[in-house]
């Protein structure tokens, strides 16, 4: 196990070479997100894009309500407090 060598590439794979023998992980799967407008069309799109070869896995998830979002943004640190009105904008001043 001499020679041990790890490397994360940009593509998300993982290199890892010992002994001048390389192994190459799997990549890890990328989500996409698709917005409709028409709901009767859900059934037909997810058929259609389970169809394409690579898709691993096709689920509807259910939209987030602005309570939710709030939530999620403060326990993601994703929210500022200000003082006053000065502060606020003395904030984006500096943006």
């Amino acid at each position: 196990m001499r020679n041990k060598k790890y490397n994360t590439s940009t593509d998300q794979q993982q290199v890892v070479e010992e002994t001048g023998v390389e192994y190459q992980a799997a990549p890890q799967p990328t989500q996409i997100m698709v917005n409709i407008e028409d709901i009767s069309m859900l059934r037909d799109i997810k058929r259609a894009i389970s169809m394409i070869r690579g898709v691993v896995s096709v689920e509807k998830t259910p939209k987030m309500k602005a309570l939710d979002r709030a939530i999620a943004d403060v326990k993601a640190g994703r929210v500022k407090e200000f003082k006053d009105l000065d502060e606020l904008k003395a904030f984006f001043d500096k943006l």
